[in-house]
């Protein structure tokens, strides 16, 4: 069923939420990969133990780190995926759309022992068949939700984001390379319907958003400038960076964003 959030770039989408069917099988791709993972740790653990490891402590570390270490570990650093979820398309996001949080991975993760581990699935499922949005307990803790992700974004149609007048020498100055095609999407979506916005809700969204980009490309605002300028300058060094869309655009090739009346 699925779920109204209100993602980062500011616009109501209803994301469809994984089905149970489709959870339980990449739940089963990841257990699979955890079993085939914990053999070699115990084969690891037993050449440990045979070197005068204690054998409880070795156990232990195999199973915790098996268990609830390297999965946590695996969805923080693949942004809401595992390989189950990869594989059948599926992601971990926050409540609002927004990615989740490594905090919130340790919350499903630390909930999957019981809801999962030690009622071998039996409570997670029942649990997720009875809500609305197919939440584990474990979602329910950490405030998040397994979607199915959109498809299809290579069919947008290329905008091209020329520098604010005035603003060429901060989009020169952007190191955009930690930024990816989804940090992007967001910016690029924001900026494009920001006149179908309330005003309020605008300038909440536009600070929000251009705040998570400056932490993520780790770069302070050295110059005077409003959120919705500063993205759209982040949005032309993307840009700039990725390709020959500017290039495109100034020979009337490409056609050009037209934010109305940035704030």
């Amino acid at each position: 069923m699925p779920a109204g959030v209100v993602t980062p770039e500011a616009v109501l989408l209803e994301l469809p939420t994984a089905g149970v069917a489709t959870r339980t099988l990449a739940r089963l791709v990841d257990l699979l990969l955890q079993v085939v993972l914990g053999i070699a740790l115990v084969l690891l653990a037993g050449g440990a133990i045979a070197a005068g490891a204690s054998p409880e402590l070795a156990i232990l570390v195999v199973v915790v780190a098996s268990v609830l270490v390297i999965p946590v570990t695996v969805e923080v650093l693949w942004r809401g995926r595992s390989p189950g979820k990869a594989l059948f398309g599926l992601r971990v996001v926050d409540r609002d759309g927004s990615p989740s949080t490594p905090r919130q991975a340790i919350v499903r993760g630390a909930v999957a022992i019981i809801d999962t581990y030690l009622s071998l699935g039996f409570l997670a499922l029942t649990v997720a068949t009875g809500t609305r949005d197919t939440q584990r307990p474990g979602d329910l803790a950490a405030g998040t939700v397994v979607i199915r992700e959109r498809t299809g974004r290579g069919t947008e149609v290329p905008i091209a984001f020329l520098p604010p007048p005035g603003f060429e020498g901060l989009v020169a100055s952007l190191d955009v390379s930690r930024l990816d095609d989804e940090d992007f999407s967001l910016v690029r979506a924001f900026l494009l319907r920001v006149d179908h916005l309330d005003p309020a809700v605008r300038l909440r969204l536009a600070t929000e958003l251009a705040e998570g980009i400056r932490r993520r490309i780790d770069q302070p605002v050295t110059v005077p400038v409003t959120a919705e300028v500063w993205l759209v300058c982040v949005a032309s060094a993307y840009q700039s960076r990725r390709g020959h869309l500017l290039a495109d655009a100034a020979l009337g090739l490409a056609p050009i964003a037209a934010p109305a009346r940035l704030r």
